[in-house]
């Protein structure tokens, strides 16, 4: 399997301007990732949108927050989009951010348990099984999708920490990894999810996407969002640096590179990468097989 290279429609895109920016995009990137993000734009109207208006394009939901995302209400949403676009939609599902969760008074006392009753659920709605669970925070008493995906659509947990990551290994289709882990943390987090696998006795494959903040270009570096961590960024004035960083993240066992810009300039960073650092990671990662 080759490594796949996407990227992120990032958040600060208003949404009348998204689906001329995804079209921009389709055919270029492998794989498209929407943001939601309190208070941007919804996930599932950006999904439907980006959906429609691309034809190439894996489309990822970048992620979806637990919390205030009612788990059987996601499968059907999803489910209807995996059925309308089959193959082309990645779920992704995590805790949330905790401070604007508790923002909307979604909040909960152990986000781990409720992201595993959450994946158990929307998992086996979106595999056609009839669910029932009776947890600490969901309850769904013999509820059977009408219309399960013929493509059941991959869910991902967007998780870092140790538990989380374990969590995902054992109940998910694939973890998503935030901007800022580098190489050393692909290898710790892949040994936690291995973990979480063994403990479950999953032999499946296990989809491992990254997302890599990056920025090449001359002049004055932008200044780094606040939620970005800076422990590992492919940013700098020279591009074939920012490039090797970017091979050296692909050499470290992932499945998927979403490029993420930083910046104001985030459109005019996409298309300079397309042109100028993604000949380079496709031809390497052609190489690099699973």
């Amino acid at each position: 399997m080759t490594v796949s290279i996407g990227a992120m429609l990032r958040r600060e895109i208003p949404p009348g301007e998204l689906t001329a920016a995804a079209r921009a995009l389709d055919g270029v990137y492998d794989e498209l990732w929407i943001v939601e993000d309190l208070p941007y734009a919804g996930g599932i109207a950006q999904l439907t949108a980006v959906l429609a208006a691309t034809e190439h394009a894996r489309i990822g939901h970048g992620i979806a927050p637990a919390p205030f995302r009612n788990p059987v209400a996601l499968a059907m949403e999803w489910s209807a989009l995996a059925e309308m676009y089959p193959g082309r939609l990645i779920a992704g599902v995590g805790h949330g951010v905790q401070e604007w969760m508790g923002q909307i008074g979604a909040k909960v006392s152990s986000p781990l348990t409720l992201l595993e009753e959450t994946l158990v659920t929307v998992r086996g709605l979106l595999a056609g099984d009839e669910v029932t669970i009776d947890g600490r925070y969901v309850t769904v008493d013999g509820v059977k999708m009408e219309f399960p995906p013929k493509v059941v659509p991959p869910v991902l947990a967007g998780v870092m920490g140790p538990r989380s990551l374990r969590l995902a290994g054992a109940h998910s289709d694939g973890t998503v990894l935030p901007e800022g882990h580098g190489p050393d943390e692909v290898a710790s987090a892949r040994t936690r999810i291995d973990q979480g696998r063994d403990a479950a006795d999953r032999t499946d494959r296990h989809h491992l996407t990254v997302f890599a903040a990056f920025f090449a270009d001359s002049g004055e570096l932008p200044e780094i969002p606040a939620e970005v961590s800076s422990s590992w960024l492919a940013v700098g004035d020279d591009i074939g640096e920012v490039t090797a960083k970017l091979i050296d993240l692909i050499d470290s066992g992932i499945d998927s590179l979403i490029l993420v810009p930083i910046g104001s300039s985030s459109r005019y960073q996409l298309d300079m990468a397309a042109s100028r650092i993604l000949p380079a990671l496709r031809e390497h990662a052609a190489t690099i097989t699973s």
